[in-house]
């Protein structure tokens, strides 16, 4: 049976500015299809939408749409600038000024110092930006690895949703959009997607397509009625099939074989043998 926290889910959705989405360590293609599908969805509500996941993405993620954008950090909140070798007591003020709408930062050195140079300026972030966490595809809160340890993330009180097909454990309070019955992770992500009337665009479609695909082995496992109903309205979006990882067949020219001797086929052709058998 499903368990679609639409209504929490959606109310969270309309109170975030900011959307943090997470996978686990290793995802599969399934997974990351989903977790970017996702991002363009928010995306277009014109949400700050970060993708994150503690393992690098694979080659064969390359064919979804806005797998480039994932991240291996989620801290992005505040900017810090910072300088590499300069004596912090060196300094004397920090201001700033507004100069023609641009934000200027002013470091003044003591007296008889010199400021830091440009070599020596360290641009960075610290903090969790997220209004509201999605968490794809994972089994557990263990299984995000080095996100688990995010406590900014997953304070009493912070907004957190999962999306899977599977249970999912290690979360004491947060909107399940967890479908049982669904074949795959994308087609879950699907039916939140479609619950909420959110546009399917084709770049989501496709991506939703390739993992529905790849969470299915082609279609050759855990599929049901729903699932090529999903394939079929994921089609009708405008998913592109020739992004699916498979290279269309291509008939190669064969080496024309070599032509045999003229005698051999000249006619007509008399054997002669000088003895009979």
């Amino acid at each position: 049976m499903q368990n679609l926290d639409l209504k929490g889910f959606q109310q969270a959705l309309s109170e975030a500015k900011s959307v943090v989405i997470l996978m686990p360590e290793k995802p599969s293609l399934d997974t990351v299809a989903s977790a970017t599908a996702l991002s363009l969805v928010l995306s277009q509500d014109n949400k700050e939408v970060t993708v994150a996941c503690p393992s690098p993405m694979l080659v064969e993620f390359n064919r979804l749409v806005g797998v480039q954008k994932v991240t291996d950090s989620i801290e992005n909140r505040n900017l810090t600038i910072s300088f590499e070798d300069y004596e912090a007591t060196n300094v004397e003020r920090v201001s700033y000024n507004i100069e023609n709408g641009k934000f200027m930062l002013v470091i003044a050195p003591k007296t008889g110092t010199l400021a830091p140079n440009k070599d020596q300026v360290v641009v960075g972030y610290r903090g969790v930006a997220g209004d509201l966490v999605i968490v794809v595809g994972t089994p557990s809160k263990d299984a995000l690895g080095k996100f688990n340890q995010e406590k900014e993330l997953f304070v009493e009180g912070s907004k957190v949703a999962l999306v899977n097909n599977t249970p999912v454990s290690g979360f004491s309070s947060a909107s399940e959009l967890i479908s049982p019955d669904a074949s795959s992770i994308s087609e879950a992500t699907l039916r939140v997607i479609e619950g909420l009337n959110l546009h399917l665009n084709p770049d989501i479609a496709t991506n939703l397509l390739a993992g529905l695909r790849a969470g299915t082995d082609s279609f050759q496992k855990a599929v049901a009625a729903e699932t090529f109903s999903a394939a079929s309205r994921l089609v009708s979006a405008g998913a592109r099939l020739d992004s699916q990882g498979t290279t269309p067949n291509r008939i190669q020219s064969q080496p024309q074989a070599e032509k045999p001797p003229a005698s051999w086929i000249e006619e007509p052709r008399i054997l002669k043998g000088n003895t009979l058998p």
